[in-house]
């Protein structure tokens, strides 16, 4: 019983982790913007600098996603395990 409580909250802290890295991504790509606005960042830079924050965005929702898709269907398998209809 144990166990399985650390493995959801080791779930949980994963999909925790991709959500607050998407969010500070997002913010450093706001960041960028201002930056090109106050004139203080090249545009061409900029634009690679936004390309890399993009691809971080990318891979934490696809990390996140299989993360919670995983343990969607763990949950939906105890579930059919234990109602004894299989």
């Amino acid at each position: 019983m144990e166990l399985s409580i650390l493995i959801w909250f080791a779930v949980g802290a994963g999909i925790a982790a991709g959500a607050f890295m998407i969010a500070r991504t997002a913010v450093q790509i706001a960041s960028v913007a201002y930056g090109v606005m106050e004139k203080r960042l090249d545009p061409g830079r900029a634009t690679w600098q936004t390309i890399g924050l993009m691809l971080v965005i990318v891979v934490a929702l696809v990390a996140t996603s299989i993360i919670a898709g995983i343990s969607i269907l763990a949950l939906f398998q105890t579930i059919i395990d234990n109602s004894g209809t299989n």
